[in-house]
Parts: C-alpha cells; structure tokens; sequence
C-alpha cells in the first residue's frame, strides 16, 4: 500500500471493516440491557451487583486501551483485533455454562471484556491514521456503525432469549461476535506506523556494520521504554488535552448510566421487555443518523469540535433531569432518541478532538490513556446508577445523577479557556521566578 493512500483507496476498504467491528462489539454491548434485566430475573442479586458484570466488561473493554494500542503498533493492529475475537468466543462459551452469577464476572466481565479491550482502542485509532481532509466524517462514520448494532442485537437477543433461553442465546451471541476475527483480516497497518518501524530497524542495521556502539537494552531498560509510550503522563501538561479528557470522561459516565437506568426504568414502569428492545433499537437508530451528521458537520468547520461537544453535553443534561417527571411510554421512547442523538453521538469527535489537541505522533497513546479513563468512568457509573435504584426504590435519583455528570462536562468545556489562561500565566510566572533567581545569583557571585 502507498504512503498516499489517505482518504482515498484502501483507507475506505480499511473504514468498512472498522465500522463492521465496531457494530458488533460496540452494538453488542449497548445492548448488554436486554441481558440485563434476564440476568436480574435469573439470578435475583440485586440491580447494582448485576451491573457491576457489564462495568467489570466495560472496565476491560476500554480500560485496556493503552496496553492494547501500544501492543498494536509493536505487532500490528490486525493481530490484537483477532486475538481479542477469540477472547470473546471463549467469554461467551463458558459463560453459558454458568451456575452462579459471581462466575460470569469471570466470563462474561474479564475473558470477554479482556477480548473486547484488544480490539475497541485499536480498531477506533487506526481510522485516523487513513483519514486527514475527512477525518471527522471517517470517524463519524465508524462509530455509527455501532447504531446499527444497537438497532438490530435488542431483537435478536429478545429472539434468542425466548427460544432457546439465556445460557443458549450466549453461546449463539459468542458466535456471531466472533465474526470480528474475519473482519479484522483486512485490516492493513497504517503507513506512518511501518514507516517509523522500518526506520528503528534500518538505523540499527546501519549501525552495526560500522562497529558503532548500540546502547544494549536491559529488561529493566526495555520496560521503562514501554511504561513510557503505554502511560505518556507528559500529555497532561497539555491544558487542551487535560480539559477534553475530564470532559470526555464525565460524559462517558453520563452514556453509560443511561444504559443501565432506561431499560431498569422502563421495566419498573411496567411497560414490558418489548419496550424495552424497542427504546434499545431506537436509541441505536438514533445513533447511526447522529454520529454520521455530527462528523460531516464537523468536518465543515462552521462551529468548532469543542462548541458540538458542549452542544452535546448540554442536551445531555437537560433530558436527564426532565425524564423522572415524564413517567409515560412516549416519554421514555423519546428520551431513548434523544439520548442516541446527543449523549451517544460524541463518541464520533472523540478521535478528532484528542488529534486536534497532541497529533498524530502521540496520537495511539493519548487515546489509549482516554480510553482506560472512560473504562473507570464506566465502572464507577453503572454501579452508582444501580445502587441509587436499590437505596431509593426508583430510578429517579440515578437518571439526576447522569444528568449531573453531563453538566460537569459541559461545566469543563465552559471554562476551560479561563483554565487554560490561568495554566499558562502560571507557567509564565515560574519561567520568571527562575529566570530571577538566576540572575540574582549571577549577581552575587559576580
């Protein structure tokens, strides 16, 4: 492939395999709700321990974003994404097999979660990499692939249930989502990626025929070069960057609530589970229409990322803390739209706005260390939403908590050019102080 193959050619090849994983890993998950409230009926543990298999799942499935980034470009992306397929094909199996519900935290949460965390951070970096003109639609594009997951899983799941029950429905399940493994074949590594590869090995070869002497890396050596690249802290003294990543995960938090509370919600409504699949679908549908817009608009620079963002988070906020009083069909159906148009659809600026901030070179792993960020976000998120469910009878109080999340990630974007100019005047402040300090003792010595 061509170094120049960058929104055209195989970089489209590369979008469309992209966008079928992620419907189905990222589709599939969204759609974990439907399982969730079998699993409560199954196993009769409570809403906050149910959830916490999904957040142990989510943990891994974006927490592993920087070990699995930084082992895709040593071995290449394709790799990790086929190693992650049958991760997940395993996860699935034994979970079918399983007695007790603190067994599939094991399945389900970490061998699953693990398989879903190789392939999510490589499969979302490696798009923009192929795409630079068009690389918010690219992005936009992906993720709503993952609408279409959210639209067609909540039926099939629903089918499969109902016909073969849950422990034969997870098995099937594992094997369509082992359908990644295929997909991933056709994915190339990005030609900036080879290029710096080829370009460490040809100075080493060069190196050694001179008799030149190359620095022989101890293990010690070799893993504070790899800790290094896996947890690049120096990025926080990036402002941008620091404020997108505070943002981003509250945000994510706030997304991920909302996947536990609106099925919970609706089933204590008692509107039964084929509302359920239909807000799940809907939610899904909204996404694919959204995420493709919201990527196209950005790419025409009318309003800023950041501002689309913060249109995003606002809507977020406002649906959450209005839901609790609309305890109608029409009303959660709606909420479920509104939250794929607005709460779901940031995830397609998420690679775009961490780009804009640091670049491509630091680009695999800033998103790496967003990712793991969002996996906590996701942690702390679904059980706090399910526990306010248990403490207070109603999922009234978690739907708040959500929105409160969504505000505190506008309240960031808000601010974050008054953080900025207070980050830098600081910064300003102690180059003098030192510079100062410098001179008065040129002046005393002298």
């Amino acid at each position: 492939m061509k170094n120049t193959d960058v929104d055209r050619g195989y970089s489209w090849v590369v979008l469309i395999f992209c966008g079928i994983i992620y419907l189905i890993i990222a589709g599939g998950v969204k759609s974990f709700g439907v399982l969730y409230t079998e699993l409560l009926e199954y196993y009769e543990a409570g809403a906050g321990n149910t959830a916490w298999i999904s957040s142990v799942c989510m943990l891994l499935f974006m927490g592993l974003g920087p070990f699995s980034n930084f082992l895709g470009e040593r071995y290449t992306y394709r790799l990790m994404m086929a190693i992650g397929s049958v991760l997940i094909l395993i996860g699935y199996t034994a979970s079918a097999f399983v007695p007790r519900m603190d067994i599939l935290y094991l399945t389900y949460g970490v061998v699953a979660g693990t398989g879903y965390g190789l392939i999510f951070a490589p499969c979302t970096t490696i798009i923009s990499f192929y795409f630079k003109k068009r690389r918010s639609l690219a992005n936009g594009l992906m993720v709503s692939f993952s609408g279409f997951g959210s639209l067609f899983f909540p039926y099939m799941y629903r089918f499969l249930i109902d016909k073969y029950g849950l422990h034969g429905a997870l098995l099937i399940i594992g094997a369509v989502f082992f359908h990644t493994c295929a997909a991933s074949l056709f994915l190339r590594q990005p030609p900036q990626l080879l290029k710096k590869k080829q370009t460490t090995e040809e100075e080493i070869a060069l190196a050694t025929p001179q008799k030149i002497e190359v620095p022989e890396k101890t293990p010690s050596g070799c893993f504070n070069e790899s800790k290094t690249r896996i947890f690049k802290l120096d990025l926080f003294y990036n402002p941008k960057y620091t404020i997108l990543f505070c943002a981003i995960f509250f945000q994510t938090a706030n997304f991920a609530g909302n996947l536990v509370a609106l099925p919970g919600h609706i089933q204590s409504l008692g509107f039964g589970k084929q509302t359920i699949a239909l807000s799940v679908s809907l939610l899904g549908g909204s996404e694919i229409v959204a995420r493709a817009f919201l990527g196209w608009f950005a790419d025409l620079n009318i309003i800023t990322r950041t501002h689309l963002f913060m249109v995003c988070t606002f809507v977020s906020t406002i649906i959450a803390f209005c839901i609790p009083h609309l305890p109608y069909k029409e009303a959660v159906l709606c909420y479920a739209v509104l939250m794929g148009t607005f709460s779901g659809s940031f995830w397609s600026l998420m690679g775009v706005l961490m780009v804009d901030c640091i670049g491509l070179d630091n680009f695999s792993p800033a998103f790496g260390l967003l990712s793991m960020a969002s996996a906590f976000a996701i942690l702390i998120g679904q059980p706090i939403t399910g526990w306010l469910k248990d403490a207070t009878g109603s999922w009234n109080m978690s739907f708040r908590f959500s929105g409160l999340l969504s505000a505190l990630s506008f309240l960031f974007c808000l601010t974050g050019p008054m953080i900025e100019r207070c980050w830098c005047c600081h910064q300003n402040t102690g180059t003098i102080i030192i510079e100062d300090t410098i001179q008065e003792k040129s002046k005393w010595k002298s």
